[in-house]
């Protein structure tokens, strides 16, 4: 049987869409006997990893290798559209495993409870809103109310880290009227906007959520992709209407 060798390239957004996107072409081909999957690494990843060298330490993270030598391809895509249309199909187990196996090459486990990821980064001033209705964004009053309700539902001695970018002082209000319990056993950790090399950033982020025993998605790309990592229980945020993201897992729990 002649194969039909395909690639994913050309995106330039953030790394949960380009990541995603990866894995879309991979599933596609493990599901067609006629198409093989040939890797292209990333070239430039928005939000702080635009940099050669930051693009090399994302391409390294995911662990799937460069197999574009000496081959051909037959059909570039920037995304495999009928994956992200049905991926309860594409991204069973048995490919999820397969991704899971790239990924944790030459990493640890790390013991993460519950872990919430709030996007903010570029949703800020005007980068996020240049659309009318910013839909992607959630309010600290949507925090305030879901993490309590989140935290209910497991042991009361899991952690809760939050994951977000910015100051403190924009998130403060969060935590208004919390239990004591709750906010004793919750650990902000803030990266800064479109910086690579600050301590809480994009990777430490990434891999607390794949890790995490409880993961709570934001609408967004990074998050939505570690939950296909992720083989504990994950919560998927309703409403996200972008490529890839619209159609959650079925063992996804639903907000």
């Amino acid at each position: 049987m002649t194969h039909r060798n395909l690639t994913v390239r050309g995106k330039t957004d953030g790394f949960g869409c380009q990541y995603n996107a990866i894995l879309s072409g991979m599933a596609f081909c493990e599901k067609h006997a006629n198409y093989q999957y040939i890797h292209t690494p990333f070239s430039s990843v928005s939000h702080g990893y635009t940099s050669k060298e930051d693009t090399a330490k994302l391409n390294k993270f995911i662990g799937i290798p460069d197999g574009r030598n000496g081959q051909t391809i037959h059909a570039p895509y920037k995304y495999v559209n009928k994956v992200f249309q049905n991926p309860q199909f594409y991204y069973d187990q048995k490919f999820r495993n397969l991704a899971r196996y790239y990924y944790w090459q030459g990493k640890e486990s790390v013991e993460t409870d519950i872990v919430i990821h709030i996007r903010r980064g570029d949703m800020d001033k005007g980068y996020g809103r240049r659309f009318k209705k910013p839909t992607r964004y959630q309010s600290n009053s949507f925090y305030n109310e879901l993490i309590p309700n989140i935290a209910a539902q497991y042991p009361d001695d899991f952690t809760i880290i939050i994951h977000s970018e910015g100051e403190f002082s924009e998130f403060e209000d969060i935590q208004q009227g919390w239990p004591r319990n709750v906010l004793d056993r919750t650990i902000w950790k803030l990266g800064k906007s479109f910086i690579s090399d600050c301590k809480f950033n994009l990777i430490t982020a990434f891999h607390d959520m794949v890790c995490a025993k409880v993961l709570v998605q934001s609408k967004s790309g990074l998050s939505y992709t570690a939950g296909l990592l992720n083989e504990n229980f994950v919560h998927y945020m309703r409403g996200n209407k972008s490529t890839g993201q619209k159609i959650p897992l079925e063992d996804w729990i639903l907000i």
